[in-house]
């Protein structure tokens, strides 16, 4: 207990024993020492000043205190707030480079695609191109073996008709030699 307290209840009982001690008069009336009555008065404000001066010294630090808490209470909810605040940036700038990424994987599938489009369509064209190149050939060199084959019958017809033409001529020269033999005997 305080000393402001223990003059606080030693008052409130001087007051009381003064009521003690003091002469009824009729009921809710008497009669007590006016000097001592002052005197317990006048004491109460030096022990109500020293209890109102601890309770501003309370009221003081409660308010300190609250401040302080506040203070704290701001501090930590800015904190808090900073803190979200990386977090949604962090989380933003994961989401953004996770979107980016699927964006480039889509980019780069589509690029794949088209390449695999691309190169299956040039196998197409290239396969098409080589299979005219080869009908192309073919003819070509149905053509040439056709033109090899006309000259060669040319040739050969060529050729079969000196042979022919030699061996009527052979016949000829036979005929005429078995004649000049026959005309050389007959005249013989």
């Amino acid at each position: 207990m305080t000393d402001s307290e223990e003059k606080m209840f030693d008052l409130v009982n001087d007051l009381s024993a003064l009521c003690d001690d003091g002469i009824p008069i009729f009921p809710g009336r008497m009669i007590v020492s006016t000097r001592e009555l002052y005197r317990i008065v006048n004491s109460f404000p030096n022990a109500i000043s020293n209890e109102i001066n601890d309770a501003r010294i309370i009221l003081k630090k409660k308010d300190e205190i609250i401040q302080e808490a506040k203070l704290r209470a701001e501090r930590i909810i800015q904190d808090a707030e900073n803190e979200r605040y990386k977090l949604l940036n962090e989380s933003s700038l994961n989401k953004a480079m996770e979107e980016h990424a699927e964006k480039f994987r889509q980019t780069v599938f589509e690029e794949c695609q088209q390449i695999k489009m691309s190169a299956f369509n040039e196998a197409q064209e290239l396969r098409l191109s080589a299979k005219n190149d080869s009908i192309k050939m073919k003819e070509e060199s149905q053509e040439y073996a056709q033109r090899l084959l006309n000259n060669l019958e040319q040739v050969l017809n060529r050729l079969y008709q000196e042979v022919m033409n030699g061996q009527q001529r052979l016949q000829e020269m036979k005929s005429n030699d078995s004649i000049q033999q026959q005309m050389s005997e007959a005249q013989k």
